[in-house]
């Protein structure tokens, strides 16, 4: 779990999803919407990136049950390009969220995220 996090969202090294991903996996996430399949997930993260290109997630607690793993992070980030329809504001950002995987025979079969985005929102001077 930590590897999803250190490789393939901090570092942006796109083999690392296809690596840790189930072909089938599901992605939720309320910042890039819904993905299916590595390469969608990579799409989507793609598109944080580019809005945040130093994003860094900062893993603060990991649980694992079974096949069901929880991470509590903390992201924080630049708002350099476009992100939401908003444009960039050089502003950084920090939001708490926690992520609900599902994992079977080695990779993520299943990604839910739940994290402060309307924090994120308020961050980069959306009025809301």
């Amino acid at each position: 779990m930590l590897r999803f996090y250190e490789e393939a969202l901090n570092a942006g090294r796109e083999e690392a999803f296809t690596e840790l991903l189930a072909p089938d996996v599901a992605y939720f996430n309320p910042a890039t919407g819904t993905a299916r399949g590595p390469e969608g997930v990579l799409a989507a993260i793609r598109g944080l990136r580019a809005a945040f290109p130093d994003l860094r997630y900062t893993v603060e607690e990991l649980i694992a049950e079974g096949d069901r793993v929880a991470a509590r992070f903390t992201l924080r980030g630049t708002h350099r390009g476009p992100f939401r329809g908003r444009a960039a504001t050089g502003r950084t950002v920090e939001i708490g969220g926690s992520t609900h995987y599902r994992v079977a025979g080695g990779k993520l079969t299943e990604v839910r995220v739940f994290a402060d985005f309307l924090g994120l929102l308020r961050q980069i001077g959306v009025e809301l």
